[in-house]
């Protein structure tokens, strides 16, 4: 016979569970309304949201009648490091920013470049008057591949570092619950959050590396060796343009947005603006860029046969072009009589940091 449950592991899981629904309630609720749906007894919801509400985790309404998140008693922040820059974002529970921060700083592998990150977040957070015991955790992306089991990084062209132990990374947010993580990776598991995680998706990431994340209805696939998704290395040209990976032909080298930017000495704005005007140099460049992407697009689609979601810098950009992209994707990909299956990101600019700020509000409201 199974022994009873003690009543204080009793009251925590009723605490968790209203906790929970009021976090996925899109607003404010009664305690009538969470005992229905809970099937939990009135004075057991009760007991719940005063404890909730004690915390700070909760707000009531007039007269205790209603309830409501409070998303901004906790926080993550999101680190996302790129060549050649930083984005610091503070998130609430509703991955709001509450404060950012941008840093145009070139990468480099060594303590002081990590010292400095943690600087400017401690600076930032000081500035937003953010208390530290409300804080998550802190998630930082990197846009390469990642190896869980041996707590290494395995490869990340764009900043020129191999075989890299995710320590020296982390090392200097020690004093923080901490967690590093592919940038695609870490985008493509907010968008499944997003979609509420109930089909299959591929996630293409297009910025100055192209990377990207397999979405399986409820879970993240990411490979045996933690490599699923790197569709920026797959070979589209043989014997092309060389890659920052050191081979030939590979998307990156075709459909990093540098090819749209850096390349011609020209911002991402200026250069869709020129393309906008029928300048005919970066029409050629976008019409290359176009098939090869297209290419790509194809087939990754007959691969998988799901929705395909692009995000990345790009995307800021696409929205007026995705008619000649789903014409040429109808001309590439076999039984594609619909094209729909390509979107554009939902959540907009820095996906990666909201993203795996996620990752410690998801741990929260399974544990706390």
């Amino acid at each position: 016979m199974e022994g009873k449950i003690p009543a204080a592991v009793m009251r925590q899981t009723n605490r968790r569970q209203v906790y929970q629904y009021i976090y996925e309630s899109a607003g404010k609720i009664t305690a009538a309304e969470v005992s229905e749906a809970l099937s939990m007894e009135p004075a057991a919801v009760s007991e719940s949201l005063d404890t909730l509400v004690k915390e700070g985790l909760v707000i009531a309404g007039p007269e205790d009648s209603a309830y409501e998140l409070d998303a901004q008693a906790l926080y993550a922040v999101g680190i996302s490091i790129e060549r050649g820059g930083v984005y610091i974002a503070v998130l609430d529970m509703r991955l709001r920013e509450l404060a950012s921060r941008e840093l145009t700083v070139p990468f480099s592998h060594t303590d002081a470049y990590y010292r400095g990150l943690v600087q400017e977040m401690e600076a930032l957070l000081n500035g937003s008057g953010l208390d530290r015991n409300r804080m998550l955790g802190v998630g930082i992306t990197v846009p390469g591949i990642i190896d869980r089991g041996k707590d290494k990084l395995v490869m990340a062209p764009t900043l020129n570092i191999w075989d890299i132990p995710l320590e020296e990374i982390y090392r200097q947010f020690s004093q923080y619950p901490v967690y590093v993580e592919n940038d695609a990776n870490a985008s493509g598991y907010l968008e499944r959050w997003l979609d509420g995680g109930q089909r299959n998706m591929i996630y293409l990431s297009l910025k100055r590396g192209v990377g990207g994340a397999i979405l399986l209805s409820d879970r993240q696939y990411t490979g045996d060796n933690g490599r699923g998704g790197e569709f920026g290395h797959l070979r589209i040209v043989p014997n092309g343009r060389l890659c920052h990976c050191g081979r030939k032909g590979c998307l990156e080298a075709y459909c990093s947005v540098d090819r749209l930017s850096v390349d011609l000495g020209v911002t991402l704005a200026e250069f869709f603006a020129r393309l906008e005007a029928g300048d005919e140099t970066f029409v050629a460049v976008w019409e290359e860029y176009r098939d090869h992407l297209t290419d790509a697009l194809a087939m990754i689609r007959m691969s998988f046969d799901c929705d395909i979601m692009v995000g990345g810098e790009l995307t800021a950009y696409l929205e007026p072009h995705l008619p000649e992209l789903y014409w040429e994707l109808g001309e590439k990909a076999l039984f594609e009589a619909d094209r729909m299956f390509l979107q554009l990101e939902r959540y907009g600019p820095h996906s990666d940091c909201a993203g795996t700020a996620l990752r410690f509000i998801d741990d929260f409201l399974l544990t706390f």
